[in-house]
């Protein structure tokens, strides 16, 4: 009798092994089978913004992405969608790059799957500026304060909200044409400096400046080069900034909206005359505002 007991409980745990080794197998392929990846835009270029799909998101429990050694986790949208947005930065070499997507399963799985990023060549013109001379080789104090400043900014950037903060479509802070755009080799009275790391548009001193997008406001400063600032963290990553204000309307830990007037257009801080430079981070890399308006078109 104990033989046939034995003989049956083993039978049932070899059926339950079997069982078991059917199942996983098509759970693996159901998974692999249901979900994707997309990047857009498919090719990029430096300074571009790229948005990395994961689809349904309710195949995941939850997505890291790591690129150029920040590990980035992604948001989940109420469109069905996980999403990140990554940074290309300025310089970075023509071809084929790699960014690595760790997932969980909401059934446990865990996966690792590269992403092809294709990066076409972008050549940056040249600009030459006239200053005086004090904008152009500030004194010790000078350099002194905005080290300070710097040190600051750093904090600021460290720290971007994973949630996203905005609602509204993001637009043009001004309307005027585009004086400089992003990345080209600053060339200040005959000095080569570093690249423009935003626009510069053509605003008229007093004209409204508008926040780009919802969020919130993170700091307001007057700094050496910037003068009166104000820099807005809008989730997922990325921050704008907007420089040489003449007036600020708005406060440290206020929420905005797209098209709220932020402050008034001005030439405070190194500048040449009345205009409205603006910037933008994505994971505290440098990009192109316009864009990050493209990429936030189709908007994640």
């Amino acid at each position: 009798m104990r033989v046939l007991v034995k003989k049956y409980h083993l039978a049932i745990y070899l059926l339950a092994i079997m069982a078991l080794l059917l199942i996983f197998p098509q759970q693996r392929q159901a998974t692999a089978a249901e979900w994707s990846v997309v990047v857009h835009p498919a090719i990029l270029q430096p300074g571009d913004v790229a948005r990395i799909e994961l689809n349904p998101a309710t195949a995941f429990f939850g997505a890291t992405l790591t690129w150029q050694n920040r590990q980035i986790s992604l948001t989940t949208l109420p469109e069905g969608r996980m999403a990140a947005l990554i940074g290309i930065p300025r310089d970075i070499t023509a071809g084929n790059h790699q960014a690595k997507l760790n997932i969980i399963f909401r059934n446990g799985l865990r996966r690792s799957h590269l992403v092809n990023l294709q990066i076409a060549k972008k050549t940056f013109p040249e600009q030459h500026i006239s200053l005086p001379p004090r904008q152009v080789s500030p004194d010790r104090q000078s350099m002194d304060r905005h080290r300070r400043e710097r040190a600051e900014l750093n904090r600021v950037f460290a720290r971007p909200q994973q949630e996203r903060l905005w609602k509204e479509a993001f637009q043009l802070p001004v309307t005027g044409k585009i004086l400089s755009p992003f990345g080209v080799q600053r060339i200040l009275n005959g000095q080569p400096r570093s690249y423009h790391s935003g626009v510069d548009q053509r605003a008229r001193l007093g004209e409204p400046v508008a926040a780009a997008g919802g969020g919130q406001v993170v700091l307001v400063a007057d700094h050496f080069f910037a003068g009166k600032s104000v820099y807005i963290d809008h989730g997922m990553g990325i921050l704008t900034m907007y420089f040489h204000l003449s007036t600020i309307n708005v406060s440290e830990g206020e929420r905005v909206i797209a098209g709220q007037t932020i402050g008034l257009a001005g030439a405070t801080g190194r500048a040449s005359g009345p205009h409205l430079h603006w910037g933008a981070r994505v994971h505290d890399c440098k990009v192109d505002p316009l864009a990050l308006l493209r990429a936030l078109e189709a908007s994640p």
